[in-house]
């Protein structure tokens, strides 16, 4: 990265003792842990081979995101990474840092992937630091070890003018690495999150690694987290961190950190191993993803940052996001998850009609599923001892789990079989029945009053248009009735003029003359 300013990572990859006649490279096309394909070779310029001696080497691109190259017994391919996307699946590079993604950055041998691999960082800058969960080649300054390609692309790094706070938990060493302005208190953050990390190390009984990397990108409007086995990313709001919002953020903290187990090592078996150069279809994402995302809201209460009172509402809150969404009609919680890859990542005007959310329907699921397993045992067991026990069976070892190791493991908790459970909420489309599991536990879904709200129209408008222009139309809503479609500008409501300024005004006084 000698010019940060052009946005421009330069790469070499040395490959030497080559006995074959021509060798081929590959550029992943997605990540794991966030399932679209994304064409990261899209942003790969200047591709270049010498041999040893500095002559070049004839090639031939093969495809989007392959190359082979006339071999010889030692090899140097120089390319260039364009990096300007700030998220936790890209890369960015300015003046002030630079974070890359293994997947969007490195390329691979195909059948040599479990061959081990050292990464020199070259600094642009003296006062420039490094973060990386890689160990450290010793004797070798900048330089990492990964024992294989898969560990290559899950130990992202951020390279830069970062704070790094160090801190221990149950004995061993973790780190905060912050880049960007903004009003997080790092204190605050690592004794928050020493709270979390204690209670999911007590879910499953101790810390599975010997280091961890916490990576937090503060942006003007990010919020999002991607995980790995040993660290994550996390990127998020830079002026978010007063309590609300703050609250937020270690739901999205504790959810990066369960994946350490739930997806990084229980994971699905069609993520045992992973295919970098297409889809890894799998319908359990809403156990890896979902479920996780239960936990998020579960183990900062478990933590003692809030209360029952908070937890409940976050529910609540969720159950009203899911009722409110047709979809909900349309796709079953397996198809969710199976079509991540052409629909949770790509949205439309349509996506509210025709599907649903792995994340929040796997979440209500999940409280579902562990209320149904606590009733069934009178309170002796709970989800809790399913991830547990798919820890022991499959995480430990990272053998990939199917659905039937799931159901039997939940079979086994619960005492009984719960294939119906999943036939109507997984595999169909039927409501969740939720007072049915709450009610043993004196509680109850109840709907809020309704009259001081406007009228229902079943559209969603733009913000920040000159005219409100209508986003989305909900099917079989008072718009679609109306021939409203995606696109349309709103002219007046009741007959008076109104702009993107004035429309929200409007529209919520509209309850007042329907009195």
């Amino acid at each position: 990265m000698p010019q940060p300013d052009t946005h421009l990572f330069h790469l070499q990859f040395t490959i030497d003792r080559w006995q074959e006649n021509d060798l081929e490279v590959h550029l992943p096309v997605w990540t794991p842990g966030s399932y679209l394909v994304r064409e990261y070779a899209k942003h790969l310029q200047d591709f270049q081979v010498v041999d040893r001696q500095g002559n070049p080497l004839t090639w031939q691109k093969l495809g989007k995101n392959q190359w082979r190259i006339t071999a010889a017994d030692w090899i140097q391919i120089s390319y260039k990474i364009f990096a300007n996307e700030l998220t936790v699946r890209t890369n960015h590079l300015d003046r002030t840092h630079g974070y890359f993604n293994g997947a969007a950055t490195f390329l691979f041998v195909p059948g040599y992937q479990q061959q081990p691999l050292t990464v020199k960082v070259e600094l642009p800058h003296q006062d420039w630091k490094i973060a990386t969960a890689l160990p450290v080649v010793p004797g070798q300054p900048h330089t990492y070890y990964a024992a294989d390609f898969d560990t290559l692309v899950d130990s992202p790094f951020e390279v830069g003018l970062h704070s790094h706070h160090e801190f221990n938990v149950l004995g061993k060493p973790h780190s905060l690495a912050i880049w960007g302005e903004g009003n997080p208190e790092p204190q605050r953050i690592i004794k928050d999150t020493t709270s979390i990390i204690e209670a999911e190390a007590d879910l499953f009984g101790g810390l599975p690694y010997d280091r961890y990397l916490f990576l937090l990108h503060l942006s003007p409007n990010g919020n999002g987290g991607l995980e790995h086995k040993n660290c994550c990313s996390l990127i998020y709001q830079r002026l978010g961190f007063r309590q609300d919002s703050y609250l937020r953020f270690l739901n999205l903290v504790a959810h990066e950190f369960f994946h350490t187990w739930n997806v990084k090592r229980i994971r699905p078996k069609a993520l045992e191993t992973f295919d970098y150069e297409r889809e890894n279809y799998t319908t359990s994402l809403w156990f890896s993803e979902g479920t996780t995302s239960y936990y998020d809201l579960l183990i900062p209460l478990r933590a003692g940052i809030y209360g029952v009172k908070h937890f409940l509402k976050l529910m609540s809150d969720n159950i009203t996001r899911l009722q409110t969404t047709y979809g909900r009609h349309v796709q079953s919680l397996s198809e969710s998850s199976l079509d991540a890859w052409i629909k949770l990542y790509r949205p439309d005007a349509n996506t509210p009609n025709n599907q649903i959310s792995y994340y929040l329907k796997g979440e209500l699921v999940s409280m579902l599923l562990d209320l149904a397993i606590r009733q069934h045992t009178q309170n002796r067991a709970s989800l809790d001892n399913v991830m547990r026990l798919m820890w022991e069976q499959f995480g430990k070892d990272e053998i990939g789990f199917t659905e039937e190791d799931l159901y039997a493991a939940i079979a086994s908790v619960a005492g009984r079989d719960l294939r119906s459970f999943f036939q109507a909420y997984l595999y169909g489309t039927q409501e969740l029945d939720y007072n049915f599991y709450l009610e043993p536990f004196g509680l109850e879904v109840q709907p809020s009053p309704t009259q001081d709200l406007p009228p229902y129209t079943g559209m969603a408008i733009k913000s920040g248009n000159v005219m409100p222009t209508v986003r989305v139309v909900e099917a079989n809503s008072p718009a679609q009735l109306a021939g409203v479609d995606p696109g349309d500008e709103l002219l007046a409501i009741d007959g008076i003029r109104v702009t993107a300024e004035s429309y929200v005004i409007a529209y919520g006084n509209l309850h007042q003359r329907s009195h």
